[in-house]
């Protein structure tokens, strides 16, 4: 009876303490573990190290913020509150012209826990972001077809794993060559019939008066283009021998 009011006291587990993160014990940003997982998964070499993850994840990290920082000040010069791509172009192109004035000074100590790679205030009061004007990938393959456009229809079509750039250039070429010589010999037809403006019917005439053009569109029809004049010699009427009339002073032979 008098053991009913004890409570017995189990004994409780010791707390476990929290789990740090790789990015947290290297005092990174970046994930540190996921770098290290796509290294192994790329097959790069047979072994991967540990440190080669924490000093990737270090190198893209002071990248991305040394990108971002000259990023933002193009933003600022521009009067944008928002990064755009156009920034981080500029960005890029103001460190590849200061990369031979400048420093860098890496400290590696502990398994590599910091990296100390910064700009003098002076280098960057006068670093200067260069105006360079945007190019477009028609303009840079002296097309006047969209090749970018053309590219991502590729993409979007999954006519194959990958596409290559190329592909688009030269797709966007042949597409341009072929619009040139058709317009050339419609301007021709519609030149001809004493019109100022290119119809179907132009187009028909061009298309199938070319033996190439004939048959690269040998199974398309045309919208209101209408046919070939074309009449087949067995539907032409045949010349008959016309009758001479008689003169008028013939004599009759009588017999």
């Amino acid at each position: 009876m008098s053991g009913r009011g004890k409570k017995l006291t189990v004994a409780s587990k010791p707390e476990a303490a929290p789990k740090k993160a790789k990015s947290a014990l290297a005092g990174l940003q970046f994930p540190v573990g996921r770098v290290y997982r796509l290294l192994k998964r790329g097959h790069y070499a047979e072994r991967i190290s540990p440190g080669c993850a924490v000093y990737m994840a270090a190198v893209l990290e002071y990248l991305t913020a040394e990108i971002l920082e000259l990023a933002g000040n193009a933003a600022r010069e521009n009067k944008k509150a928002r990064i755009l791509p156009r920034h981080i172009q500029l960005a890029v192109k103001a460190v590849e012209q200061a990369e031979e004035s400048r420093h860098v000074h890496v400290n590696i100590y502990h398994g590599l826990s910091a990296i100390d790679t910064r700009m003098s205030v002076h280098e960057k009061e006068n670093t200067k972001l260069p105006l360079v004007s945007k190019k477009t990938k028609s303009a840079l393959s002296g097309l006047q077809f969209p090749v970018g456009r053309v590219y991502r229809l590729l993409k979007r079509g999954h006519y194959a794993e990958r596409i290559s750039p190329g592909c688009a250039v030269y797709m966007a070429a042949v597409l341009e060559y072929l619009t040139a010589e058709i317009l050339e010999l419609a301007g021709n037809a519609a030149r001809e019939n004493k019109k100022a403006r290119i119809l179907p019917r132009h187009i028909q005439l061009a298309v199938r008066n070319d033996d190439e053009l004939s048959k690269l569109f040998s199974s398309v029809t045309i919208a209101q283009g209408g046919v070939l004049p074309n009449v087949l010699p067995e539907l032409v009427p045949k010349k008959t021998a016309t009758l001479k009339p008689p003169h008028k002073n013939g004599h009759s032979q009588e017999f």
